[in-house]
């Protein structure tokens, strides 16, 4: 597998056939660089062998067994003392430290499941993330986050405003499965912010740099990068990503910060010729 191609195409078809395991893990590479794929992979399958799924039952019975699995026999369950910990969100130490995030423990539930017949989705509420499993029409809603808790769509709207503080009518859209590019991109959203909250600007560019593979034409992410780059003193980089977001976003050639970063970049630009 190669990461780079693998988030390109992804930019190209955002339902491209790529597994979701090796992209999680090779994503992860990037912060640990001598993680062993395979192995992690091969403990994924393991996973999936302990578990056995009642047979000849409705889907929700299969979920909630499922579900269990996840929380009572494996241990999976979130880090809700430690939330903003960039850890809950590389597969690698998710398995080994049994604490995610949603979104996280989500791909987790949904690379397990597969190898066990369900077919598994992720679904982007507002502010959480939750597990879809479907079967013909009938969908069921389950957040490894909170011990692998059957939903509601009340219970999701419910999740949305404790997270986001603010009250959402939550429509047919918010529960569709994502396409896993949206997956992906929402995953490196989150260490992005996690990153931009330590400052830590190193790898705040290298979330920023997968981000602009997998979402190309993001003009947020241009700005964002720009901005990174200025900090790290990369200025010819920085003034590249500014001016291609000003070529996206003409309205922001008045904003007063973008222009900032513009003139401190040619100034420090200057300053090195």
């Amino acid at each position: 597998m190669n990461l780079d191609s693998d988030l390109l195409l992804l930019a190209e078809n955002p339902n491209a056939s790529i597994c979701l395991e090796t992209l999680a893990l090779s994503l992860a590479l990037d912060e640990y660089p001598n993680l062993d794929i395979s192995a992690y992979k091969s403990e994924i399958a393991a996973f999936s062998h302990g578990c056995k799924l009642p047979g000849g039952t409705d889907l929700e019975v299969r979920v909630r067994a499922f579900a269990r699995y996840l929380s009572n026999d494996l241990g999976f369950h979130g880090n809700k003392n430690d939330y903003y910990d960039p850890q809950n969100s590389y597969l690698n130490l998710v398995i080994d430290r049994r604490v995610g995030i949603p979104i996280s423990l989500s791909i987790l539930a949904i690379c397990i499941g597969k190898k066990l017949g369900l077919r598994l989705f992720g679904v982007g509420l507002p502010g959480h993330f939750v597990t879809m499993a479907c079967e013909g029409n009938h969908s069921v809603y389950f957040d490894v986050f909170n011990d692998g808790k059957i939903l509601s769509q009340s219970d999701c709207e419910s999740l949305s405003f404790k997270a986001t503080g603010e009250q959402i009518a939550l429509s047919e859209n918010h529960f569709s499965p994502l396409p896993m590019a949206s997956v992906i991109i929402r995953m490196l959203t989150n260490l992005k912010l996690i990153y931009f909250r330590k400052n830590d600007v190193p790898r705040s560019i290298r979330i920023l740099n997968r981000l602009r593979q997998i979402a190309p034409n993001d003009p947020s992410q241009m700005r964002d990068l720009g901005v990174a780059l200025l900090q790290a003193g990369h200025p010819s980089k920085a003034l590249f990503n500014l001016e291609s977001y000003i070529r996206y976003v003409p309205s922001a050639i008045d904003d007063q910060d973008i222009q900032a970063w513009i003139k401190q970049a040619r100034k420090d630009i200057s300053n090195r010729n």
